[in-house]
């Protein structure tokens, strides 16, 4: 009995001594060993380590970090002094106490009360303009914002400028939406607001954060008001006033025969593509030009009655929708028409459903035309028609859905943009020595693919420079001219020219 109990002591020690060594491990395990198995668990973290794990990347991006700091900024935004102000406000105290005082440093004296005086005296001025700014500056305006993207317009929203008034400034910036530009406009003892956005879009509210400071930046106070607002953004019209009809042909409706195909002799000539029968090579306009071309069969055309428009969403693509919108504006797609986006595959007959297709289409950039064979198919079914694509001026995942899609059917192609950027090589030294210059506009290698891709299908294109509302000009049509793009069929028309 004596040897049990000595057993069992022994294990109950080396038990408890495994856990001590588990516990200062930092470790949580189970003890398995026989009847006298217990679960030893790991002690509470220290606050070091929970205060790294609450500043781990992870948690600063979640939801709680966020309401964390919008609390944090709200106090702020109440505190009348800022850093700068408590900065200076401590240094003058302690220059006071160590200097002025200890040493009876006259200069220090004047200097400490003067410091001490001025950050005083700020919040004096600050907090009743703040308080009387928050009273007075509820804004009263419902009626609909329109905009235009990259134009600055007033909205009708004004503050006092309280010029007469001793260390008091006045600013405001927008919290939502948050991709607006902010300016002020003197006029009459006031600021008038002034407003710019990049993207297109549509917002419900607005929201402002209204300043109120002294010129020193030693007192600050700011407050929050939220105007119940409709923002409407559309993509800017810019030079783009007159465009051609986009009405153009469809295949044709007069068969010889029942059972016969609308296809003709072979007439037309196409850059030759993998997969095309070598027996309609045309060998001497090889043997001429070095370029394999294919005979393709004339397809019998007629005017269409019928026009289907779809936009391709992508990264630059404001210029493109700029001319979709100025086609449903002006009723150039004809009488008969259906507009579609990867937001709404099934299409839109009317110009305010379009218009707001055009405005959330932003959101379908990663998309990238993968509603488009949709469309078409629902189109289809309703009878012939003309097919037009708006798309973005760099290439995508969207040109191989195009490239696919002219093979059994006729379509057309708009790019939309800026203006184009050409790069001209610098020597060395002068990379060395002067910083990049700024550009505007989209790549020229860019459209040069584009077309040059869409070329090789047989796809029509046309390029339009929303600045000049013409298609490319001289030093742009330059950058293209080693391109051999493939004009379009007889019979089909390209916007500014042949593609």
């Amino acid at each position: 009995m004596t040897r049990v109990v000595a057993s069992a002591a022994t294990l109950h020690a080396q038990t408890r001594f495994a856990a001590c060594e588990v516990r200062g491990l930092g470790y949580a395990t189970t003890m398995a060993t026989g009847p006298l198995a217990r679960s030893v668990t790991a002690p509470a973290l220290s606050p070091w380590r929970r205060l790294s794990q609450r500043l781990s990347p992870s948690w600063l991006a979640g939801p709680r970090a966020q309401r964390v700091r919008a609390v944090l900024a709200r106090v702020t935004d109440l505190f009348p002094w800022t850093p700068l102000g408590v900065a200076l406000g401590a240094g003058a105290y302690a220059a006071l106490r160590i200097f002025a005082y200890a040493q009876l440093d006259l200069v220090w004296l004047v200097t400490g009360y003067a410091a001490l005086g001025l950050c005083a005296l700020a919040p004096l001025f600050v907090l009743p303009g703040a308080l009387w700014l928050r009273v007075r500056s509820a804004p009263t305006q419902r009626d609909r914002l329109l905009l235009e993207t990259g134009q600055s317009a007033l909205t009708g929203y004004a503050q006092p400028s309280l010029l007469w008034v001793p260390l008091l400034q006045v600013r405001w910036e927008w919290l939502a939406p948050a991709d607006a530009q902010v300016d002020r406009q003197h006029q009459r003892g006031a600021w008038l607001e002034r407003v710019a956005f990049r993207e297109r879009g549509e917002h419900a509210a607005i929201v402002r954060r209204v300043v109120v400071e002294d010129p020193f930046g030693l007192s600050r106070v700011a407050f929050r008001s939220v105007q119940a607002r409709t923002v409407v953004v559309l993509p800017r019209i810019g030079a783009l006033r007159q465009l051609p009809s986009l009405a153009s042909l469809a295949a044709g409706s007069d068969l010889p025969h029942p059972m016969g195909m609308e296809d003709g002799d072979r007439l037309e000539l196409q850059r030759y593509t993998p997969g095309d029968p070598a027996r309609f090579i045309h060998w001497r306009v090889f043997a001429r030009t070095r370029r394999l071309m294919v005979r393709r069969p004339e397809r019998a055309v007629a005017v269409a009655k019928r026009c289907a428009a779809f936009l391709i969403a992508g990264p630059h693509d404001d210029a493109s929708a700029a001319v979709a919108r100025l086609s449903l504006e002006r009723n150039l797609l004809g009488n008969d028409w259906v507009f579609g986006t990867d937001l709404a595959p099934s299409g839109v007959s009317r110009v305010d459903a379009a218009l707001q297709q055009i405005i959330d289409s932003v959101q379908a950039r990663e998309a990238a035309g993968r509603g488009l064979g949709a469309f078409v198919t629902q189109v289809d079914k309703q009878g012939p028609a003309s097919l037009i694509v708006f798309a973005p001026p760099e290439p995508g995942a969207w040109v191989d859905t195009v490239s696919q899609l002219a093979r059994r059917r006729q379509l057309r192609v708009v790019v939309g943009v800026d203006s184009v950027d050409v790069a001209v090589a610098r020597p060395w030294w002068l990379r060395l020595l002067t910083l990049r210059p700024s550009t505007e506009g989209v790549n020229a290698q860019g459209v040069e693919s584009l077309v040059h891709t869409l070329g090789r299908a047989g796809v029509p294109v046309s390029v339009l420079d929303r600045s000049t509302g013409r298609p490319l000009g001289a030093a742009q049509q330059r950058a293209l001219r080693p391109l051999a793009v493939i004009p379009p069929s007889p019979g089909a028309s390209v916007l500014g020219g042949r593609a």
